[in-house]
């Protein structure tokens, strides 16, 4: 009598346990997906809404003419790239330097991530520069080359932290600057510090004064003296005496006329 075969494996006839799941958690996955659903769709109302604010910021921005104007985009949009570049504006409205450095220090203080900040620190510091006001440079320029933002316009603020030094008769400080400068990859200030260099290292020249010659006059013939009159003896001829016109006979006195 023949065995009867062992079944390699069995089907099962009940639910798999993926199935199992999905009914026990059923409810909990539908809510899942709604919250998914409404996050999405708060995502992009989100991106629309603050691409709508952004729009309006920039309209408003390209409406305004004057420090008012620009002051309400600030106002307005406060949240908005467009705020920062309107400081900026206002920065480059006014007309005193000690007005600009305030709006300038103004908008790199209340806006330090807006891109237009390096710039701002290099025009601040030239200003500054210009004042005689040499400390605050480069405290400036050590700002605007320490920002992460600044690579292109670091070597700009190197080469006037050297030209201070050089001001202030630190030469050795600024030769030092201006070597690594013109060391550097950057063609343009390259070519600017080795100008520096040039300008720092030239020596001044040596002034030679020569003693002007005596001149002796030469005398003219037109301009001699006229000669002294001499008598036929070589003696100088005496004038003859001017008679005063007191004791000068008067012609019109008639001496017959004068009583005896």
């Amino acid at each position: 009598m023949e065995k009867a075969p062992i079944p390699i494996a069995e089907i099962e006839q009940g639910p798999s346990k993926f199935e199992e799941f999905l009914d026990k958690n059923q409810k909990k996955l539908v809510i899942l997906a709604i919250l998914i659903f409404l996050g999405v769709l708060a995502y992009v109302f989100m991106s629309g809404l603050e691409k709508k604010k952004a729009a309006d910021a920039g309209a408003a921005f390209m409406q305004a003419t004057d420090e008012e104007s620009f002051n309400k985009i600030i106002t307005d949009h406060s949240s908005s790239p467009a705020a920062g570049t309107a400081a900026i504006a206002i920065a480059q409205l006014r007309t005193t330097d000690d007005d600009r450095t305030a709006a300038l220090n103004h908008f790199i203080d209340t806006y330090p991530d807006h891109p237009g900040v390096p710039a701002k620190l290099l025009e601040l510091a030239l200003i500054q520069i210009n004042a005689g006001k040499n400390s605050d440079a480069e405290n400036t320029l050590n700002k605007l080359i320490s920002n992460d933002k600044s690579a292109f316009l670091a070597p700009r603020a190197k080469i006037a932290l050297a030209d201070i030094a050089a001001s202030q008769n630190e030469l050795e400080k600024a030769e030092q600057i201006y070597t690594e400068i013109k060391e550097s990859k950057n063609a343009h200030f390259s070519d600017i510090a080795a100008q520096r260099l040039t300008y720092l290292k030239a020596k001044d020249p040596v002034l030679v004064t020569k003693k002007p010659e005596e001149i002796v006059p030469t005398p003219n013939p037109d301009s001699a003296p006229p000669a002294t009159p001499t008598t036929p003896e070589g003696l100088p001829a005496v004038p003859a005496p001017v008679e005063s016109p007191e004791a000068a006979p008067n012609p019109s006195l008639n001496l017959e006329e004068i009583p005896q």
